[in-house]
């Protein structure tokens, strides 16, 4: 048998078995690179498919990735200089720099007053806390806030411009204790309705007057149903109660302690008695002090209120209940802070001014004594009262006395 033959082929074979394994190895596709990175434990390194997050980066052809970091500065003018410079528009800057200095002093001033953070029902109305800061040191602190955000915002006018002003409607503090989507909607809807009325008081300018009077009833009728359906019952008898002149007399007490439950339930019985009582009408409204059935009616219907009062606030609550109500004490209030003694002090005051003005209504009306003597009376008590004054306010505090306060002494003898 001749071999070289089949030796040959033998080799061929292979050498072709070789070259095509060769062929197909180059061609194969390279195997998956394993991206991600590696946590060494205490035993194995483990390897995590997941690849790395990395922040973004904003890069601008022919610059550096850009970062915000770069151009953020905790001095507003340099902020608002750094985003001009990059070419942000004024009005997007002006947003962005509003917007931060509305949150800083927002979150300075709850600072501020976090000890005074009084709710509508602690006397004082929708945030406004001017009144429970008088005559302490914090009053002065929020009035360098309040300077210090005007100063800044006329700075940045400088650089960035003024607003445009637009239609948008502004808050109605009545509604503070809506949710904050809420009163964006009624903002939008009393926004709204203000435009309809001017549009409806130029359409009916000329019309009947029967015929104008219509019109606007029944667009004040649209509009309070549409207004009425953004609230919920317990919604709207809250806004009613806040809007009230019962709301606004409790709002007014000064020297009055109380929970803001309790001034709210002292309103609604102050406007359950109106309700069920209500105020008389004189005969003449010019002349009510010559109707002595109208006097006579409101001074029974001031007794059942006090009676009211009494049994729920017992005989010392309501001489502080009828002392917080009067203007008097208010300025009384006032001058015991600015000479910074007790409130206590302007109590005492008050009662040395009624009892005084008490006397004085009794000698006038006292038939018995002649003009003269009655001048010589009058006078007297008023020597007696200067005097009695005097000496409970102070020398310091006399002169100061005199002129915020004493303008009723120069009545007693006239």
């Amino acid at each position: 048998m001749n071999l070289r033959p089949f030796i040959l082929g033998t080799v061929a074979a292979n050498l072709a078995l070789v070259s095509a394994l060769l062929w197909q190895t180059a061609r194969a596709p390279d195997p998956p690179q394993r991206t991600g990175f590696s946590v060494r434990t205490n035993v194995v390194t483990e390897f995590m498919d997941e690849p790395v997050s990395r922040p973004a980066e904003v890069k601008i052809p022919g610059s550096p990735p850009f970062h915000w970091s770069q151009i953020e500065s905790t001095n507003h003018l340099a902020y608002a200089t750094n985003l001009l410079a990059l070419g942000c528009p004024k009005e997007t800057a002006r947003d962005i720099l509003e917007a931060r200095v509305a949150d800083e002093f927002r979150a300075r001033l709850r600072e501020l007053v976090r000890p005074y953070n009084a709710q509508f029902w602690e006397a004082m109305a929708d945030e406004k806390v001017e009144k429970l800061l008088e005559g302490t040191p914090t009053e002065k602190a929020v009035d360098e806030l309040k300077e210090g955000k005007k100063r800044l915002q006329t700075e940045l006018q400088a650089v960035l411009g003024k607003e445009a002003k637009t239609d948008k409607p502004g808050r109605n503090e009545q509604f503070g204790h809506l949710p904050e989507d809420k009163q964006t909607e009624l903002t939008s809807l009393d926004g709204l309705h203000a435009k309809e009325r001017d549009a409806l008081t130029r359409e009916v300018a000329k019309a009947p007057p029967a015929e104008r009077a219509a019109k606007q009833k029944e667009l004040r009728d649209r509009q309070e149903t549409e207004r009425r359906a953004l609230f919920t019952d317990a919604e709207w008898d809250e806004a009613a109660l806040r809007r009230s002149s019962h709301a606004a007399r409790v709002r007014k007490l000064r020297g009055y302690a109380a929970t803001p439950d309790e001034l709210r339930s002292l309103a609604r019985q102050l406007g359950g008695f109106d309700s069920a009582h209500p105020r008389p009408t004189p005969r003449d409204p010019k002349r009510p002090d010559d109707d002595p059935d109208y006097k006579a009616k409101l001074e029974a219907r001031e007794t059942q209120l006090k009676a009211q009062l009494v049994a729920r606030l017992g005989e010392a609550g309501l001489a502080t209940f009828e002392r917080g109500s009067d203007p008097r004490f208010h300025t009384l209030l006032k001058l015991a802070r600015r000479l910074d003694v007790q409130p206590a002090s302007a109590a005492q005051w008050l009662e040395l001014q009624t009892a005084s003005q008490e006397q004085v209504r009794l000698t006038r009306q006292n038939a018995g004594l002649a003009d003269d003597a009655r001048a010589v009376v009058l006078l007297a008590i008023r020597v007696e009262t200067e005097r009695t004054l005097q000496a409970a306010v102070g020398a310091r505090g006399w002169s100061a006395y005199q002129r915020h306060a004493g303008d009723w002494l120069k009545q007693l003898d006239k």
